[in-house]
């Protein structure tokens, strides 16, 4: 069906411009996205599959799912980014096939190449940039989707404000995922177009807007492998086999409670314990609360026993290398992938009773948790821990068996489950009048 515009010139020369720019422009989006709507209505069906596509046919006839992935991330530089890159390598690839947009070039790519992910330097999303070049936007995103065939959207962050990728998705009635990895107070308007939102814990889902929107609590999941396969890497360190290791993971941030761990190892005594400092330091000017090297430094003073080693993408080599992990996180942490991550290396954990973490941590079973800024408690938790290593093996061995159970398979077949009735029902909500 051939699509007729409104016989309304887009520039009326005897008006003035100024006037009536706004009225014209959006009358160019309007007709813009009847034709993508149009376009996609006209797609044949696929009775049968071209020859270059029976590969991509499942044993039971079904095709397999083209899901195209907002990555926001070109490197393992965080749990979002991490469990994102973590779950593809474990997706079913024989009934999905993920296509994943990159922001730009980065780290991540030589892990996408090796396992035959296709991915694209996407740049960052499509937010208005004047509203001639988002027309433009929107119909470069729409054309994409169509020649690749797209059938669900998931974004993994919700970061976003109006971007044309969610507009094109919505009007070629592809389901939209967006992916709440924190709290959001606050979201972008275009997110309550979002066909479901995938929540990491019930604290997320239940302190996050909009409250009418679908949301469903999967867990993140991690790979035992890695952590089967890491080594020991204490030499490196200068750290001995029988000094006891207890370690700090993650963004060296005040959120993060690095200044309770610092405090917490200098109160400790003992020349055989050692305290690791493993993540990296950045502008406090970009990255709010985070430390300079030099702040971090002057913290740690003149206790040689503290060493700080920078940011290591073998993180599961440090966890081989610990014998306590320590989170003493301030800021309603949404999960708390250290939590797990210890688990898989089968290392107890210290961490704080507040956010997403009780879901993960039981008291005194798979770790022990404190409250929010209680050093006491952490000094008192992480040196029976210390003085126990009975305790410590038992506790760290009843950890791998909860993430063996609850955060492996589990929830990347709730994933999969998710897609499966997104695609079938082609839930997405219509656009306003």
């Amino acid at each position: 069906m051939e699509i007729v515009p409104e016989k309304v010139p887009l520039i009326d020369l005897s008006r003035p411009l100024f006037g009536s720019w706004k009225i014209y422009i959006e009358r160019c989006c309007l007709l813009a996205l009847r034709a993508i709507k149009a376009s996609f209505m006209r797609i044949p069906p696929r009775v049968q599959p071209a020859a270059s596509e029976l590969a991509d046919v499942t044993n039971d006839g079904a095709r397999a799912r083209n899901i195209c992935y907002l990555a926001g991330s070109s490197g393992d530089w965080g749990g979002a980014s991490r469990v994102l890159f973590s779950n593809l390598e474990m997706l079913n690839r024989v009934h999905y096939r993920p296509i994943v947009l990159l922001p730009s070039p980065g780290p991540i790519e030589p892990r996408l190449k090796r396992l035959g992910i296709r991915y694209e330097i996407w740049g960052k999303d499509h937010e208005p940039d004047g509203k001639l070049q988002y027309v433009v936007d929107i119909l470069r995103v729409a054309r994409f989707f169509k020649r690749n065939h797209v059938e669900l959207l998931h974004i993994n962050h919700a970061g976003y404000w109006r971007p044309a990728e969610v507009l094109a998705a919505k009007m070629a009635r592809i389901p939209i995922v967006t992916h709440y990895h924190r709290t959001i107070r606050e979201p972008g308007p275009f997110v309550k177009y979002s066909s479901l939102i995938l929540a990491v814990s019930e604290y997320t889902a239940n302190h996050s807007e909009p409250r009418s929107a679908p949301k469903v609590v999967i867990h993140n999941s991690v790979q035992l492998d890695r952590f089967d396969q890491a080594r020991d890497v204490r030499n490196e360190f200068g750290l001995g086999e029988s000094d006891v290791v207890v370690s700090f993971v993650g963004q060296i941030r005040t959120i993060k409670g690095i200044d309770l761990f610092i405090e917490m190892a200098h109160r400790i005594p003992g020349r055989g314990i050692k305290f690791l400092i493993v993540g990296e330091c950045r502008d406090p000017g970009k990255f709010e609360g985070s430390y300079t090297e030099e702040r971090l430094r002057a913290e740690i003073g003149s206790d040689e026993r503290i060493r700080y080693v920078g940011y290591r993408s073998d993180v599961e080599n440090v966890y081989r290398s610990s014998d306590i992990i320590v989170m003493p996180s301030r800021w309603g942490e949404p999960f708390g992938l250290i939590n797990i991550e210890a688990g898989a290396a089968r290392k107890p954990i210290v961490s704080t009773r507040d956010g997403g973490i009780p879901e993960i941590i039981c008291d005194g079973e798979n770790g022990l948790l404190v409250e929010r800024e209680d050093l006491a408690g952490l000094i008192r938790c992480t040196t029976l821990l210390i003085e126990d290593k009975a305790l410590r093996l038992r506790m760290g061995q009843r950890a791998r068996e909860i993430v063996e159970r609850r955060f492996t398979e589990l929830p990347i077949r709730m994933l999969e489950q998710a897609y499966d009735g997104l695609i079938r029902r082609g839930v997405a909500a219509d656009l306003p009048n």
